[in-house]
């Protein structure tokens, strides 16, 4: 005779244990998918600069609302970068490019926004600063901003791409005005390259 039908308890309290067993694993997943829908509620800001590059960014903390609200249509425009020089050495140029993480539908490209400091030719590192370009000195900062960005909220408005979710930034050039600097996240010139007579 099978020990379940000599004690019906026996059988009440296994279903007990497997009811109070799925309805904990219920609440687990109940609360891991709460908190995955939690972690995508607000726009991030992921930084790529590496941290030998002689700059530190951060969103201006009173811009930081307007960022991470994924209902707001204007995050864009209102989006400013603060970005401070931690190096040693004056920076000429800077040039960082602002991935959104979304794609054009019509030719799988990403959407992506430059921010730039200083004059265009010091853009090619090897272009020298003159008296009347303006360095971001050591531990000075600035406000970089994108400005109006009318069709890309008329494309998420008409559902032709996804409002974005993170903001990527990656160095393109920094330039220190003296025919030194970084190309994306290498030195200019390169190391070994050496003084060239």
């Amino acid at each position: 005779m099978n020990t379940l039908e000599k004690n019906p308890n026996a059988l009440s309290e296994i279903l007990a244990v497997v009811l109070v067993l799925t309805v904990i694993g219920f609440l687990l997943m109940v609360s891991h998918l709460t908190a995955s829908r939690a972690a995508v509620q607000e726009r991030v800001l992921e930084n790529k600069i590496p941290a030998h590059i002689p700059i530190k960014i951060k969103i201006k903390k009173e811009k930081e609302q307007s960022f991470k609200d994924l209902k707001n249509e204007k995050w864009l425009a209102e989006f400013e970068l603060e970005v401070t020089n931690t190096g040693n050495e004056p920076s000429y140029f800077l040039y960082i490019m602002m991935g959104t993480n979304v794609k054009d539908k019509a030719d799988g490209l990403e959407f992506i926004y430059p921010l730039t400091y200083g004059r265009g030719q010091l853009g090619d590192i090897v272009t020298k600063a003159t008296p009347d370009d303006i360095p971001i000195k050591p531990g000075e900062s600035r406000i970089l901003t994108i400005g109006e960005a009318p069709l890309w909220e008329q494309g998420v408005r008409e559902k032709r791409w996804q409002q974005s979710n993170k903001f990527t930034a990656e160095i393109q050039v920094l330039s220190f005005g003296d025919g030194t600097g970084y190309f994306g996240t290498q030195p200019f010139p390169p190391p070994n390259e050496g003084k060239r007579l």
